[in-house]
Protein backbone atom coordinates (compact mmCIF):
# COMPACT_ATOMS: atom_id res chain seq x y z
CA UNK A 1 0.00 0.00 0.00
CA UNK A 2 1.20 3.48 -0.82
CA UNK A 3 0.54 4.82 2.66
CA UNK A 4 2.78 2.13 4.14
CA UNK A 5 5.57 3.19 1.85
CA UNK A 6 4.99 6.84 2.76
CA UNK A 7 5.04 6.00 6.47
CA UNK A 8 8.31 4.08 6.15
CA UNK A 9 9.79 6.94 4.15
CA UNK A 10 8.87 9.43 6.88
CA UNK A 11 10.35 7.13 9.53
CA UNK A 12 13.61 6.92 7.59
CA UNK A 13 13.63 10.70 7.21
CA UNK A 14 13.15 11.17 10.94
CA UNK A 15 15.97 8.73 11.67
CA UNK A 16 18.28 10.54 9.27
CA UNK A 17 17.37 13.92 10.78
CA UNK A 18 18.06 12.60 14.26
CA UNK A 19 21.49 11.38 13.20
CA UNK A 20 22.18 14.72 11.52
CA UNK A 21 21.27 16.60 14.69
CA UNK A 22 23.52 14.35 16.74
CA UNK A 23 26.42 15.03 14.38
CA UNK A 24 25.73 18.78 14.51
CA UNK A 25 25.75 18.64 18.29
CA UNK A 26 29.12 16.90 18.31
CA UNK A 27 30.53 19.40 15.83
CA UNK A 28 29.19 22.26 17.90
CA UNK A 29 30.91 21.00 21.02
CA UNK A 30 34.14 20.22 19.22
CA UNK A 31 34.37 23.17 16.85
CA UNK A 32 32.35 26.18 18.01
CA UNK A 33 33.84 26.53 21.45
CA UNK A 34 37.52 26.29 20.59
CA UNK A 35 37.27 27.67 17.06
CA UNK A 36 39.86 30.37 17.52
CA UNK A 37 42.20 27.91 19.24
CA UNK A 38 41.82 25.37 16.47
CA UNK A 39 42.46 27.91 13.76
CA UNK A 40 45.56 29.21 15.45
CA UNK A 41 46.92 25.75 16.27
CA UNK A 42 46.31 24.19 12.88
CA UNK A 43 49.66 23.30 11.36
CA UNK A 44 50.87 21.14 8.54
CA UNK A 45 54.28 19.48 8.33
CA UNK A 46 56.96 21.61 6.71
CA UNK A 47 60.61 21.08 5.93
CA UNK A 48 63.24 23.46 7.34
CA UNK A 49 63.61 24.86 3.83
CA UNK A 50 59.91 25.76 3.72
CA UNK A 51 60.05 27.32 7.20
CA UNK A 52 63.05 29.43 6.19
CA UNK A 53 61.35 30.49 2.95
CA UNK A 54 58.08 31.60 4.51
CA UNK A 55 59.70 33.68 7.27
CA UNK A 56 61.59 36.90 6.69
CA UNK A 57 63.77 36.69 9.79
CA UNK A 58 65.70 33.70 11.15
CA UNK A 59 68.02 34.25 14.10
CA UNK A 60 69.71 32.44 16.94
CA UNK A 61 69.49 33.87 20.41
CA UNK A 62 68.16 33.44 23.91
CA UNK A 63 64.86 34.28 25.54
CA UNK A 64 65.23 36.98 28.19
CA UNK A 65 61.63 37.83 29.09
CA UNK A 66 57.97 36.99 28.38
CA UNK A 67 55.37 39.76 28.57
CA UNK A 68 51.86 38.33 28.95
CA UNK A 69 49.25 41.14 28.81
CA UNK A 70 46.29 39.00 29.44
CA UNK A 71 44.41 36.81 31.54
CA UNK A 72 40.84 36.79 30.40
CA UNK A 73 41.44 36.11 26.71
CA UNK A 74 42.49 32.82 25.30
CA UNK A 75 44.37 32.38 23.11
CA UNK A 76 46.07 35.72 23.20
CA UNK A 77 49.33 37.24 22.06
CA UNK A 78 52.39 37.42 24.28
CA UNK A 79 55.73 39.09 23.65
CA UNK A 80 59.04 37.28 23.79
CA UNK A 81 62.10 39.44 24.32
CA UNK A 82 65.15 37.93 22.63
CA UNK A 83 68.85 38.59 22.91
CA UNK A 84 69.95 37.91 19.34
CA UNK A 85 73.33 36.23 18.84
CA UNK A 86 73.41 35.81 15.05
CA UNK A 87 71.15 36.69 12.14
CA UNK A 88 70.82 34.14 9.33
CA UNK A 89 68.04 35.76 7.33
CA UNK A 90 66.70 39.30 7.26
CA UNK A 91 67.72 41.91 9.80
CA UNK A 92 67.25 42.02 13.56
CA UNK A 93 68.45 44.12 16.46
CA UNK A 94 70.42 42.79 19.40
CA UNK A 95 67.27 43.09 21.51
CA UNK A 96 64.37 41.87 19.41
CA UNK A 97 60.74 41.35 20.35
CA UNK A 98 58.60 38.69 18.70
CA UNK A 99 54.89 38.11 19.15
CA UNK A 100 53.92 34.57 20.08
CA UNK A 101 50.74 32.99 21.47
CA UNK A 102 50.07 31.64 24.90
CA UNK A 103 48.21 28.45 23.89
CA UNK A 104 49.23 27.76 20.32
CA UNK A 105 52.57 27.32 18.68
CA UNK A 106 55.88 26.72 20.43
CA UNK A 107 56.05 27.05 24.18
CA UNK A 108 58.47 29.60 25.56
CA UNK A 109 61.94 28.06 25.77
CA UNK A 110 64.12 28.03 28.83
CA UNK A 111 65.61 31.52 29.36
CA UNK A 112 69.27 31.74 28.50
CA UNK A 113 69.31 28.63 26.30
CA UNK A 114 70.38 29.24 22.70
CA UNK A 115 67.55 28.64 20.23
CA UNK A 116 66.64 29.24 16.59
CA UNK A 117 63.74 31.64 16.03
CA UNK A 118 61.84 32.13 12.75
CA UNK A 119 59.42 35.03 12.39
CA UNK A 120 57.66 37.18 9.80
CA UNK A 121 57.57 40.96 9.70
CA UNK A 122 54.07 42.43 9.84
CA UNK A 123 53.53 46.18 10.10
CA UNK A 124 56.84 46.72 11.84
CA UNK A 125 56.38 43.80 14.21
CA UNK A 126 57.88 40.33 14.19
CA UNK A 127 55.43 37.46 14.57
CA UNK A 128 56.80 34.06 15.50
CA UNK A 129 55.98 31.22 13.12
CA UNK A 130 53.13 29.50 14.96
CA UNK A 131 53.95 26.06 13.62
CA UNK A 132 57.74 25.80 13.53
CA UNK A 133 59.14 29.11 14.66
CA UNK A 134 61.33 27.64 17.38
CA UNK A 135 64.00 24.97 17.16
CA UNK A 136 67.13 23.78 18.90
CA UNK A 137 70.39 24.47 17.00
CA UNK A 138 71.83 21.21 18.31
CA UNK A 139 69.11 19.16 16.61
CA UNK A 140 69.14 18.11 12.97
CA UNK A 141 66.06 20.19 12.18
CA UNK A 142 67.55 23.25 13.88
CA UNK A 143 70.81 22.93 11.97
CA UNK A 144 68.88 22.40 8.73
CA UNK A 145 66.82 25.54 9.39
CA UNK A 146 69.97 27.58 9.95
CA UNK A 147 71.56 26.16 6.80
CA UNK A 148 68.45 26.92 4.74
CA UNK A 149 68.22 30.47 6.09
CA UNK A 150 71.64 31.65 4.96
CA UNK A 151 74.98 32.89 6.25
CA UNK A 152 75.41 34.18 9.78
CA UNK A 153 75.82 37.91 10.39
CA UNK A 154 75.81 40.02 13.55
CA UNK A 155 72.60 41.73 14.72
CA UNK A 156 71.98 45.27 13.54
CA UNK A 157 72.94 48.31 15.58
CA UNK A 158 70.76 50.85 13.80
CA UNK A 159 67.46 49.74 15.28
CA UNK A 160 65.24 52.57 14.11
CA UNK A 161 64.07 50.80 10.94
CA UNK A 162 64.29 47.19 12.12
CA UNK A 163 61.08 45.22 12.65
CA UNK A 164 60.76 43.96 16.19
CA UNK A 165 63.25 46.42 17.64
CA UNK A 166 60.51 48.06 19.75
CA UNK A 167 58.37 46.15 22.23
CA UNK A 168 54.81 46.02 20.83
CA UNK A 169 51.97 47.33 22.93
CA UNK A 170 49.46 44.51 23.15
CA UNK A 171 45.96 44.99 24.45
CA UNK A 172 45.33 41.36 25.32
CA UNK A 173 43.12 40.85 22.29
CA UNK A 174 41.45 37.55 21.57
CA UNK A 175 38.21 35.80 22.29
CA UNK A 176 37.40 35.78 25.98
CA UNK A 177 36.28 32.64 27.74
CA UNK A 178 32.92 34.26 28.51
CA UNK A 179 32.37 35.04 24.83
CA UNK A 180 33.19 31.47 23.82
CA UNK A 181 30.77 30.08 26.43
CA UNK A 182 27.99 32.40 25.23
CA UNK A 183 28.55 31.33 21.61
CA UNK A 184 28.50 27.67 22.62
CA UNK A 185 25.28 28.12 24.65
CA UNK A 186 23.49 29.97 21.85
CA UNK A 187 24.54 27.35 19.32
CA UNK A 188 23.38 24.55 21.61
CA UNK A 189 19.99 26.22 22.08
CA UNK A 190 19.59 26.69 18.33
CA UNK A 191 20.39 23.04 17.62
CA UNK A 192 18.18 21.79 20.47
CA UNK A 193 15.07 23.84 19.72
CA UNK A 194 15.51 23.47 15.97
CA UNK A 195 15.67 19.71 16.37
CA UNK A 196 12.62 19.65 18.63
CA UNK A 197 10.62 21.81 16.21
CA UNK A 198 11.58 19.56 13.31
CA UNK A 199 10.72 16.40 15.24
CA UNK A 200 7.32 17.82 16.27
CA UNK A 201 6.61 18.90 12.70
CA UNK A 202 7.44 15.47 11.34
CA UNK A 203 5.31 13.85 14.03
CA UNK A 204 2.29 16.03 13.17
CA UNK A 205 2.78 15.34 9.47
CA UNK A 206 2.94 11.60 10.11
CA UNK A 207 -0.24 11.62 12.23
CA UNK A 208 -2.07 13.76 9.67
CA UNK A 209 -1.16 11.41 6.84
CA UNK A 210 -2.05 8.42 8.97
CA UNK A 211 -5.46 9.91 9.71
CA UNK A 212 -6.05 10.61 6.03
CA UNK A 213 -5.03 7.16 4.93
CA UNK A 214 -7.12 5.55 7.64
CA UNK A 215 -10.15 7.59 6.57
CA UNK A 216 -9.71 6.81 2.92
CA UNK A 217 -9.19 3.17 3.76
CA UNK A 218 -12.52 3.05 5.60
CA UNK A 219 -14.24 4.73 2.67
CA UNK A 220 -12.86 2.54 -0.05
CA UNK A 221 -12.55 -0.78 1.74
CA UNK A 222 -16.21 -1.25 2.71
CA UNK A 223 -19.11 -2.36 0.53
CA UNK A 224 -22.54 -0.74 0.37
CA UNK A 225 -23.69 -2.75 3.41
CA UNK A 226 -20.79 -1.52 5.50
CA UNK A 227 -18.98 -4.86 5.46
CA UNK A 228 -15.21 -4.44 5.22
CA UNK A 229 -13.39 -6.39 2.56
CA UNK A 230 -9.87 -6.66 1.12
Amino acid sequence: MWWVVARRTLQRMRSQVARLLAVLGLLLGAVVVPASVAAACSCGPATPEVVAARNGVVVTGTLTDVDDPGGSSSPHDVVWALHVAQVFKGRAATTTYVIAQDMCGPAAPEPGRLQVFAASAREGRLVLDTCQGLDDPTRDTGRALIAAAGTASPPGTDTADLAGSVAPDLDGGGMSLTTMLVIALVGLLVVTFGGLALAVGLGLLTRRRRARTDGSDDATQRDSNGTPFK
